[in-house]
């Protein structure tokens, strides 16, 4: 929401009308892992509250995350490895409000990465470790419904298509990408397997059309592109060089034609390297590779969404790639591409993630 909306807002249907929309701004969520709490993110002014709902967290799992938001905007959720359950968490107040703690669902698996379904109903759930399972959540009820046991295959980061149709895996361990299609009770049914390796694909990124998949790769100094063709499979087109090792996170424009693939080495240090996406599974590196100071250590996350843009896709936030390092988010500014600051947190961040909800102004009318 920009500044101007706000005060034109206000001189024309009052005060009332303005705290309700003030109250369904963008928001952006992130998970401290180390402290066991959340924090928002203002993306107008940049800054973050103060840490919230440590008590609710630590009572009941602790090592944060993972955050996925529903898409409208009123609920975050969270992942706690140690804790083996999902965190439900009303939003729906705005930067202005803290939030309220809802309640759990339990994972049976040690809860890392996350991906919930278009329409609200689902919640996907990976394990951080050496598991052959999904856990599937159902979102209205906090309800675990089912653990999806993969067999020889492995689960250690999951995405779903925009159409909700489609989950896509990361089996790290033995090098492969899965595809299931999600049926509408929440069973998962294998469709295909890709074998990418030489490469440790670690996070899986989905372009907004459905047509490109981005694997983002541990060890290995790029990333591996995908497509679904018009009918719905999954296809490799190839890899995508890069110069640096260390992948851990990628997210796409909201067009679909630009990508960013966050790497971590002790080499290259921290950086995102922006990625063209001329069509599908078409990507290609750009000149730009933006480095990200201080350096964030080694290592990755599972799964995890270390990266996120805010709705009016003026900056990127890049939080840690690995479970400790620092405590703030790095601030990118994408129109030059550059760094011009960071976010003070009160722990290491990990998960991140911004509702994508404008303001509905007809409530205090």
């Amino acid at each position: 929401m920009k500044k101007l909306t706000v005060v034109m807002m206000f001189l024309m249907l009052g005060f009332g009308s303005w705290v309700s929309a003030h109250a369904h701004e963008d928001i952006g969520v992130f998970a401290n892992r180390n402290t066991d709490t959340i924090q928002l993110i203002d993306p107008i002014t940049n800054t973050a509250c103060d840490c919230i709902l440590f008590n609710d967290f630590r009572q009941k799992g602790k090592d944060l995350m993972d955050v996925v938001i529903t898409s409208d905007g009123k609920t975050a959720i969270v992942s706690t490895f140690a804790g083996a359950k999902v965190f439900f968490i009303d939003i729906s107040g705005g930067i202005s409000t803290p939030p309220t703690y809802l309640g759990f669902a339990r994972t049976r698996i040690l809860a890392e990465d996350l991906a919930i379904t278009p329409d609200n109903k689902y919640v996907l759930v990976t394990d951080g470790g050496f598991s052959s399972s999904i856990a599937v959540v159902h979102v209205p009820t906090q309800r675990l419904i089912r653990v999806k046991n993969l067999g020889w295959r492995m689960a250690q980061a999951v995405a779903v298509t925009p159409d909700g149709q489609t989950v896509v895996v990361a089996d790290y361990w033995n090098g492969y990408v899965h595809a299931y299609t999600l049926r509408d009770d929440g069973i998962l049914d294998h469709k295909k397997s890709i074998n990418v390796m030489p490469f440790w694909p670690i996070n899986i990124a989905i372009s907004p059309d459905g047509r490109t998949v981005i694997v983002v790769n541990a060890f290995a100094s790029g990333g591996v592109a995908l497509y679904f063709d018009e009918s719905g499979d999954l296809f490799k087109k190839g890899t995508i060089p890069l110069p640096a090792r260390s992948g851990q996170s990628c997210v796409f424009s909201n067009d679909g034609t630009k990508a960013y693939y966050l790497s971590n080495t002790v080499a290259t240090g921290t950086r995102v390297h922006v990625l063209d996406v001329t069509g599908p599974g078409k990507v290609s590196a750009t000149a730009a590779s933006i480095p990200v100071t201080p350096w964030r250590g080694t290592g990755q996350l599972f799964g995890v969404d270390t990266l996120a843009i805010d709705p009016g896709e003026n900056y990127l936030y890049v939080t840690n790639p690995n479970g400790a390092a620092l405590s703030s988010v790095a601030l990118i500014d994408l129109n030059t591409n550059t760094q011009v600051g960071y976010i003070p947190a009160t722990g290491y961040p990990t998960g991140i993630a911004f509702t994508t909800i404008m303001p509905d102004v007809s409530d205090g009318e």
